[in-house]
């Protein structure tokens, strides 16, 4: 998942990594395979081990099968998709199942993967692991999981919630070619249709041409299925609208850093890793009633139906006008940013780990 731009999926490998390199555990020895370069060094529990190839028939189909009994493996954590077969218990992370529930929302490719993939990895894990409640009630219900062979584990939050200074922040928005005065709401996520940013494009119209609000809209994220849905819908409004791509940890915190409120109206997320950063930089946060996101925010956000334009226009434009809620909304987000960390997931992650060995 790492070095392959993944967003989501490689934060949460690279954080788990982090937990387990900060927690307590002795008896712990973690071997992280991967491809490429490893991206930071070992640790006396933590050793990286290099894939023969990035073909993920090879690693499913022979390789890790081999490793498992070559190493002597007490157990196998893999993300959405199980080797062929493994001599340790396998422990599987789905963050969620958006691919059953919303095929439209899915290139057909990655729809037969997926509906291939990941139901026969449930079917093998000793143990499934996913972000929230809300997820894994659908799992549940979906794939008639027994309950006591999948826990909801919260994650923590991505390097977009490291600390930056307003100033390193501006000259890292200069090398996105944003300008440093420039008012912005900002939305962070691959450019596709869970994500709903061409609803968001037409509440931002309304905003400004009707609410009388002056601002520009940064979208950070990389183009995936469907974006060219994005792009049409931005249309002559696009000189307002800055797409960034793929962009770099720190450019990420320092689009948060100078953003003037964070809005998040995906369809459905499983757990909601941007607003969780928002919150940690004290930006206020306007996001969706959709998924886990009521779950993940509690009380530090305004939420709105995801389906509603003007719902979403109501919920920035209270925000924006309102400067007590602005500074409410931005302390309780740096409160509830805490209770997320990366060691509390490690340390129940472990836990599942020896209770799928037992």
């Amino acid at each position: 998942m790492v070095g392959g731009r993944e967003t989501g999926n490689e934060t949460y490998v690279k954080g788990l990594i982090e937990g387990f390199m900060a927690g307590g555990e002795k008896d712990l020895d973690l071997v992280v395979y991967h491809v490429g370069a490893a991206w930071t060094a070992s640790s006396p529990k933590v050793r990286f081990q290099r894939l023969l190839t990035a073909s993920p028939y090879v690693r499913l189909g022979a390789e890790l099968p081999v490793r498992s009994v070559a190493q002597r493996l007490d157990v196998l954590h893999m993300t959405y998709a199980a080797p062929a077969w493994s001599a340790a218990p396998i422990v599987l992370t789905v963050h969620d199942i958006c691919y059953a529930t919303n095929p439209e929302w899915f290139s057909p490719r990655d729809l037969r993967v997926l509906s291939s993939v990941v139901p026969r990895s449930i079917r093998l894990a000793a143990h499934v692991i996913t972000d929230s409640d809300s997820a894994r009630r659908q799992i549940i219900e979906h794939y008639h999981v027994p309950d006591d062979k999948i826990s909801a584990i919260r994650i923590g939050p991505g390097s977009g919630a490291k600390p930056i200074t307003e100033e390193d922040a501006r000259r890292e928005l200069a090398a996105l070619h944003l300008s440093s005065g420039m008012p912005y709401l900002l939305t962070v996520g691959n450019l596709q249709p869970r994500k709903n940013l061409v609803r968001l494009i037409e509440a931002f119209d309304e905003l400004v041409t009707s609410r009388g609000h002056d601002f520009d809209l940064v979208i950070v994220g990389p183009q995936h299925y469907r974006s060219d849905e994005v792009f049409r819908a931005a249309g002559s409004a696009n000189e307002r609208i800055h797409f960034t791509g793929y962009v770099t940890d720190r450019q990420l915190a320092a689009c948060y850093r100078c953003s003037t409120a964070f809005v998040l109206p995906s369809l459905y997320e499983g757990f909601g890793l941007p607003v969780i950063e928002a919150m940690a930089q004290g930006i206020p946060v306007a996001c969706s009633n959709a998924g886990a996101l009521p779950e993940v925010c509690g009380d530090a956000a305004v939420l709105f139906d995801p389906h509603s334009v003007e719902g979403m226009v109501d919920a920035v434009d209270g925000i924006l006008h309102d400067s007590s809620l602005r500074q409410r909304l931005s302390e309780a987000g740096r409160v509830r940013a805490t209770q997320f960390n990366w060691t509390k997931t490690a340390d129940l992650t472990l836990a599942v780990y020896e209770e799928a060995l037992s």
